[in-house]
């Protein structure tokens, strides 16, 4: 699969999460894992009951399922409207209740109102700047109180070049065989993955993503910028420490009290993208930029959960 930047949709994630993408994925992502993903999200930052957290594209419910159900007060995000009655439906049927809003993550309207924020399972990397990503985390940095936590886990950029594999073929649960190619342009850093679906009956259906992949230096430069300070590291849902032979790679990153502008790490210099960004607002201190989409509640009632669309 030879690929040019122009050879794509560059909205894939508009209509790859969908039926596709569960059907691709679905037999890995069992209750069980997701469960015990939910366990090491709560351990990895501290949770308790009554915590406040906002599920970044929170997609089927997968994690803010579990999370409620510990006890935790659980927003889900995500801009699909088929991912989010999915979610409702899987609240109801475990009998929690969460807050479910249909939004784009590059337009965050929270502010100071979350303990935690969570993005799961790569649900990160899909646009095509820097600077839309970098929105990502400055509205996610916006949404939380000062000292409160962001858990990003994004599939490892290190991992994906060390053990490529151009194409391979498995089988879905329903016995459609599933034909996976994979290429990546180390000049972009973006990974991309065509399905080749075939059904039993020989019907062929065609998905695919494409994701910027971030090393961890990238990214800690991004979340200080967005006013977040790397406190620890993960390469695994088990606790392990990020390595190069790591699939995973989970930050967790706390909300400065005074935001760092800049991206050398020293408050107040007046100079680099984060003191342009506070000029431009007219603020001293802020924690994210203004909300330009508004924030439609989808449902707030008993029965709701949610994951996160981008589950590589």
């Amino acid at each position: 699969m030879d690929r040019a930047a122009s050879d794509y949709d560059t909205e894939w994630y508009r209509s790859f999460f969908g039926s596709d993408y569960l059907h691709i994925y679905g037999g890995e992502l069992t209750a069980e894992r997701s469960e015990e993903e939910a366990g090491f999200v709560m351990r990895a930052l501290g949770l308790r009951p009554g915590d406040r957290v906002l599920d970044l594209c929170c997609g089927p419910g997968r994690h803010s399922v579990p999370l409620a159900a510990a006890g935790l007060s659980v927003t889900g995000l995500d801009m699909s409207d088929e991912y989010l009655g999915l979610a409702e439906e899987a609240a109801r049927k475990a009998g929690v209740s969460v807050r479910l809003v249909r939004g784009d993550m590059r337009e965050l309207a929270f502010r100071g109102e979350f303990d935690a924020v969570v993005s799961m399972f790569t649900a990160f990397g899909y646009f095509e700047s820097e600077d839309e990503d970098q929105r990502v985390l400055d509205g996610a940095a916006a949404a939380l109180r000062p000292g409160g936590k962001l858990l990003l886990d994004l599939l490892s950029r290190d991992w994906v070049v060390a053990n490529h594999v151009r194409s391979e073929t498995r089988q879905a649960a329903d016995g459609a065989a599933v034909r996976e190619m994979r290429e990546f342009d180390p000049v972009a850093g973006r990974s991309h993955v065509e399905f080749e679906m075939t059904d039993p009956d020989g019907q062929v259906r065609r998905a695919g993503h494409h994701i910027r992949l971030y090393v961890a230096t990238e990214i800690s430069r991004m979340l200080q910028q967005a006013g977040l300070v790397v406190e620890r590291t993960y390469g695994g849902y088990d606790g392990s420490g990020l390595s190069v032979d790591a699939r995973r790679m989970v930050l967790v990153a706390r909300k400065l009290r005074r935001r760092v502008v800049g991206y050398n790490g020293k408050r107040g210099s007046g100079h680099g993208p984060g003191a342009a960004w506070m000029r431009r607002n007219k603020t001293r201190e802020s924690w994210g930029p203004k909300a330009s989409g508004k924030r439609r509640i989808v449902a707030k009632r008993k029965g709701r959960g949610a994951e996160a669309p981008g589950r590589v």
